[in-house]
């Protein structure tokens, strides 16, 4: 008995034997990956993994930037060092500042409490310097243009005069021979004031006599206290007022003018 097929049946059954042959070839090929959405996320997690890969890089440059800082700690070592330097010379500082302070000291010391100076060598000195004061004020009397200079010099030659006398006298009676000359700087001094005139001179030489004055004081002080023979040690008592008098007297010229 032959069997009567539908119409529409054996339609569909032609376009299945005429698709079957794609259909085996895309089972052989396997799925379109382009069309396969796992397909695309296994190639974004690839992408994901290169990324991460790469991400990591900079994770290796941090680390390597993390090296870097600790170099930069490193080269602030020599900040530190420098710090410490600092503090190593302030530590020093103070030990320096002492020695210095010391040296000063005893230089200061040294001056103070120099080996006082001899009887004679005390002879010899103001010998010296009294000659050297009558010599420059009778040269004052000449060359000084003002009153008050004049009058200082005309003071100086009767004042020292005086005590030059009384000093040649107890040096006699020690033993002591003065030179009747001043030495080579004091005759110096002498020659020089000599070139000068009016003003010039009266400058000159009352800055002369300021420092001359204050050295001639410190002497004899050092001699009253200090000295060994008792009538030296009196003539220094007796003559020292009246050096400070001159000492006082030549600072008031040169502080408020010669005139």
């Amino acid at each position: 008995m032959k069997t009567k097929t539908h119409p529409a049946l054996a339609a569909f059954a032609a376009l299945a034997l005429a698709f079957s042959p794609v259909l085996i070839a895309q089972q052989t090929t396997g799925p379109d990956q382009s069309q396969n959405p796992r397909a695309n996320d296994s190639t974004a997690d690839q992408h994901a993994n290169d990324n991460g890969s790469s991400a990591s890089q900079p994770g290796t440059l941090d680390k390597n930037n993390s090296k870097d800082a600790n170099s930069q700690t490193i080269d602030a070592n020599p900040g530190t060092t420098a710090t410490d330097s600092a503090q190593q010379s302030t530590t020093k500082s103070p030990s320096d500042a002492t020695t210095s302070t010391s040296s000063t000291a005893s230089n200061s010391t040294s001056g103070q409490a120099e080996k006082p100076l001899s009887d004679k060598e005390f002879v010899m000195r103001a010998a010296q310097g009294g000659m050297t004061e009558v010599e420059l004020g009778k040269v004052a009397s000449e060359k000084a243009s003002s009153s008050q200079v004049k009058d200082f010099g005309a003071r100086m030659v009767k004042d020292h005069t005086q005590a030059n006398d009384e000093l040649k006298g107890i040096a006699q009676k020690k033993g002591i021979t003065l030179s009747s000359t001043l030495d080579a700087r004091h005759q110096g001094q002498v020659d020089k004031l000599s070139k000068l005139s009016g003003s010039a001179f009266d400058k000159a030489y009352v800055t002369n006599q300021v420092r001359a004055h204050e050295a001639t004081v410190k002497l004899f002080q050092q001699e009253a206290q200090s000295g060994q023979d008792a009538d030296l040690k009196a003539f220094a008592s007796r003559t020292l007022p009246t050096l400070q008098q001159h000492c006082s007297s030549i600072q008031n010229i040169e502080n408020n003018g010669a005139k």
